[in-house]
Order: structure tokens, then C-alpha cells, then sequence
């Protein structure tokens, strides 16, 4: 698996992984709008185009998780404003045939190294309050900051010793 830089050329791939692991997934928790591929993908068009979501700054990074030229989940972030936090993801999904092997948390790993390397130091993300997929992030050392958000406040030492769950 290689751990690459996603740009404009992939939103047809992320929009298609996006959609696809929600389905997959958390079917529960979507409804039609979360899976209408041409409003997904214009979502990537103004992510990546830096003029979403407000309170993010122009900096970002999408990371895709490649096997043998597949993309198998993704992780986008960027730097914010959001709850006086330094970084936020933006989205993160991996396929749910390639989930429990490590691939999020490569991506989690790569995506806080792009955090260290901007000075950023604290992260959020939103999450539905009864997403089972919060246990990942709690796992890797994120707090709730309400039912809605998790976050830490010193990514590089919350990865060092992930939690049992």
C-alpha cells in the first residue's frame, strides 16, 4: 500500500470511494443527499479549491491509500480556525473490504505528519454522536469535545500509545 497525494485529477475516484463506503458502511446514517455523486462531487471541486468549509484556512491536503492502483480510502484535512483547533479533517473514509488493516491508521499517521510539518499541534473532526466509527478516533487519542466533535490537543503524543477500546 503507498500512502500518495490526491489533487484535482482524483475527484471522480474520491467522489466514487466516498459514496461507495458510505453504503458500505454506515447506510443507517446517509441519506440521499450524501450520496449524490454529481453534489459529492462538486463538494471535492470547492474542497480542493480551498473555498470550503469557512472556517478552514487554504491549506489542505488530500492523502489517498493506493494498492495496485486503486484507491482504497482517503483522508482530506486542512488547517482551521474551527474550535480553536490547528487542523480538522474534512472527510475520511476507507473501503469497508480494506477496513481493520491498517490502512486508516496510515492515513491518520501520514495526515499528522502533515500537521507537524504546518506547526499545527491540535486537531477536531465532526462525527455523528452515534457513528460507530468514533471508536477509531477515541482509540488514537481524540476526547470528545461534545457529542459531535472529537479532539486532541497534542496529535503527535495522542498517536504514540493508542488506547484499548
Amino acid at each position: 500500500m503507498k500512502i500518495l497525494t490526491a489533487d484535482v485529477s482524483d475527484i471522480e475516484t474520491l467522489t466514487r470511494v466516498e459514496i461507495e463506503s458510505k453504503v458500505q458502511s454506515i447506510p443507517q446514517w446517509i441519506d440521499a443527499i450524501e450520496v449524490d455523486y454529481d453534489r459529492r462531487r462538486d463538494r471535492w471541486r470547492t474542497y480542493l479549491s480551498a473555498q470550503s468549509p469557512a472556517t478552514s484556512r487554504p491549506e489542505r491536503v488530500v492523502l489517498k491509500a493506493v494498492v495496485d492502483g486503486d484507491v482504497i480510502g482517503y483522508l482530506a484535512g486542512h488547517l482551521t480556525t474551527r474550535y480553536g483547533k490547528d487542523g480538522e479533517i474534512q472527510s475520511f473514509y476507507v473501503l469497508k473490504s480494506r477496513q481493520r488493516q491498517g490502512v486508516g491508521l496510515a492515513l491518520l499517521r501520514q495526515f499528522i505528519d502533515w500537521l507537524t510539518a504546518h506547526n499545527a499541534r491540535s486537531l477536531c473532526v465532526g462525527i455523528s454522536a452515534d457513528n460507530p466509527y468514533q471508536a477509531f478516533y477515541l482509540k488514537y487519542g481524540g476526547v470528545h469535545l461534545n457529542p459531535h466533535w472529537i479532539v486532541w490537543d497534542d496529535v503527535a503524543g495522542a498517536m504514540a500509545q493508542p488506547r484499548d477500546r
